[in-house]
């Protein structure tokens, strides 16, 4: 039987929405409540929309095309949901799924298989997007959740979570009391070096479009890297600090 982990590092990329949710959401946009000149509400009808496609990627229905996960154990693994090729990167377990159904019954075989109740999963937002956009691909795919992702009356994550978002604001005076904090703020408050990188999450849906589904794959992997890495720091697990 696999030893349990203690904890597990993710961190996600997705594309953008099919282009019929994308306009459902535009047409179920309204306007706020105390603006009521026509041409106003036209303004900002227009706005939102292309805000909406701007964010395509962020809307319930935008693919996982990919899922980057460090281990206690010190495993790494890239489950690629964009084609069935191999990708590789050196140091990484690189996993072909074929499409966004494979990846995500790897990766519950994988979860309910290695995690159990007392297993954290780290990540940075992932409480805001990352573990709530994981539940909902599946539900979108009619598959069951992996155990540890099951919501509760009484907890309705369930699983132990910790934030580097979050974390990090007990280490900065100057970001204490921001609703968000990049990664590569993180990095910055920490001193991690982050490899000097030509793309950012703005530029995936770009790059799927395009099918450079291996800087995809490294993207991700690097910023599961550095989210390991700050959280390894916080909690004083680094096995470099003195």
């Amino acid at each position: 039987m696999a030893e349990m982990i203690t904890w597990l590092c993710l961190d996600l990329e997705t594309c953008d929405a099919p282009q019929d949710a994308i306009e459902s959401a535009i047409k179920a946009w309204k306007p706020p409540g105390n603006v009521k000149d026509p041409d106003k509400i036209e303004t900002r009808r227009q706005e939102a929309a292309e805000r909406i496609r701007e964010k395509a990627a962020l809307l319930d229905a935008s693919p996982i095309i990919c899922i980057a996960i460090i281990t206690d154990q010190e495993s790494r693994m890239v489950l690629n949901g964009m084609d069935a090729q191999h990708h590789p990167i050196d140091g990484w377990n690189v996993i072909p799924c074929g499409d966004e159904a494979g990846l995500l019954q790897i990766l519950r075989d994988w979860l309910n298989t290695m995690t159990g109740p007392d297993t954290t999963i780290v990540g940075h937002n992932h409480r805001g997007f990352d573990i709530p956009k994981v539940r909902q691909a599946y539900i979108r795919h009619e598959l069951k959740l992996p155990e540890i992702l099951r919501p509760r009356m009484d907890d309705d994550l369930k699983v132990r979570t910790v934030d580097t978002m979050r974390l990090v604001q007990s280490f900065s005076m100057e970001n204490r009391d921001e609703r968000y904090i990049s990664l590569d703020t993180v990095a910055t408050v920490l001193s991690i070096h982050r490899p000097k990188q030509v793309i950012s999450g703005a530029d995936v849906p770009g790059l799927y479009r395009q099918r450079q589904y291996q800087a995809i794959c490294t993207y991700c992997a690097i910023d599961c890297t550095t989210t390991a890495r700050a959280y390894m720091l916080m909690s004083g697990q680094a096995p470099d600090l003195k």
